[in-house]
């Protein structure tokens, strides 16, 4: 009898030994898909706070573009106007332009 016992006492141990091996397995595979996660969360991050900025850039464009048109229509200076607002409208997209390439 105590034989048995003995023989399932190994068992159980060689068993719980097996399982901690598996376990440890899933672990290291649970570590890497964190990691993995957290890394893809970071460039989600990243883009959304780009996708901000060229939301930004393109409201500021448009405004550019629909004062170009309304000076137009209103007469005056408008090549002087146009001049100046394209100037501005060249230094945002320089702007813009560094700030997507860091």
């Amino acid at each position: 009898m105590a034989k048995i016992e003995a023989f399932k006492v190994a068992a159980c141990k060689a068993e719980i030994a097996r399982l901690e091996v598996v376990a440890a397995g899933y672990r290291m595979v649970f570590e890497r898909e964190r990691e993995r996660a957290d890394s893809l969360a970071i460039e989600l991050s990243q883009a959304a706070a780009e996708t901000i900025a060229a939301n930004a850039w393109a409201a500021r464009l448009e405004d550019e573009v629909a004062a170009l048109r309304t000076g137009r229509q209103a007469g005056g200076s408008i090549a002087g106007q146009a001049a100046l607002r394209l100037g501005r409208l060249a230094a945002s997209i320089v702007q813009a332009d560094r700030a997507a390439s860091r």
